[in-house]
C-alpha cells in the first residue's frame, strides 16, 4: 500500500502533484496540510494532529465528506507529521511519500527529513518530494532515473558512510568513504538515464534536485 502524507509546508505548483495524489492508496492529512489538498481538489482519508492549523472552512468540508479526524493535544511530544507517520506505519505500507514537508520553518523541515531514518530502520521505502527535490535515505542501494544534467547529491547522516559506489553520474565513485560534515557529495549530475548508488555501511541521504 502506498501512503501519502500531506503537511503544511510550501507547495507552489499543485499540478505537479496530481499523479502522486491519484496513485496514493491512503491519503493522510497532517493538520494544516488540508489547504493543499483542497487546492488540489483532493479529499484525505484521515486528518491527524492537534487541529490548530486547519482552516475552519476546510474542516467543515472534510466533515461533510465523512473524513475521519484523529485529534491530539496541542502540547504533545511529536509533530503532526510524525503522528501521521505513526498512523501510516500502523497500516503496514510498502511506501510512504511526503509532500508539503519542506518549508520556511527549518526546524520542521529537518525534523521531517529525520523521519526518513525511522522508516528506513523499519524497512519502509520513503521519500520526500517537492517541485525541485526528491529526498531519500538509504543504507544499501538505490536506483534513480533522471535527465542529463539533473543533480544528485549525497550526504552522510551517520558519522561516516563507507563503500560508496556511484554509477551513471558525472563524478563516479568506487568504494569511497565520506564523513559527516563533508560536502564531497554535493552537486553530482546524471550522465545516463539511470544512476546507481550503493553503500556498505552507514546511512546516506540521497537528493535528486532540479534548479
Amino acid at each position: 500500500m502506498k501512503c501519502l502524507i500531506v503537511s503544511n509546508g510550501n507547495i507552489e505548483n499543485y499540478n505537479f502533484y496530481k499523479k502522486i495524489i491519484i496513485e496514493a492508496d491512503l491519503i493522510i492529512c497532517a493538520d494544516g496540510g488540508a489547504k493543499h489538498l483542497v487546492n488540489m481538489g483532493a479529499i484525505p482519508h484521515i486528518v491527524i494532529g492537534d487541529l490548530d492549523s486547519i482552516d475552519e472552512k476546510n474542516r467543515k468540508l472534510f466533515v461533510s465528506k465523512k473524513v475521519k479526524f484523529l485529534k491530539f493535544p496541542v502540547d504533545k511530544d511529536a509533530t503532526d507529521t510524525e503522528l501521521a507517520t505513526d498512523f501510516a506505519l500502523s497500516k503496514n505500507p510498502s511506501e510512504i511519500i511526503y509532500i508539503g514537508t519542506i518549508g520556511s520553518r527549518m526546524d520542521h523541515t529537518l525534523a521531517n527529513i529525520a523521519l526518513l531514518k525511522k522508516l528506513l530502520e523499519k524497512g519502509v521505502f520513503a521519500r520526500i518530494i517537492n517541485e525541485n527535490n526528491e529526498i531519500y535515505l538509504i543504507d544499501k542501494e538505490i536506483e534513480l532515473y533522471g535527465n542529463n544534467g539533473d543533480f544528485i547529491s549525497i550526504l552522510p547522516l551517520t558519522e561516516k558512510v563507507t563503500g560508496i559506489t556511484l554509477k551513471g553520474l558525472k563524478f563516479p565513485l568506487h568504494n569511497a568513504e565520506i564523513r559527516l560534515g563533508s560536502s564531497l557529495g554535493i552537486s553530482n549530475s546524471f550522465v545516463d538515464k539511470k544512476a546507481t548508488i550503493k553503500i556498505q555501511s552507514g546511512q546516506l541521504l540521497v537528493i535528486k534536485a532540479r534548479d
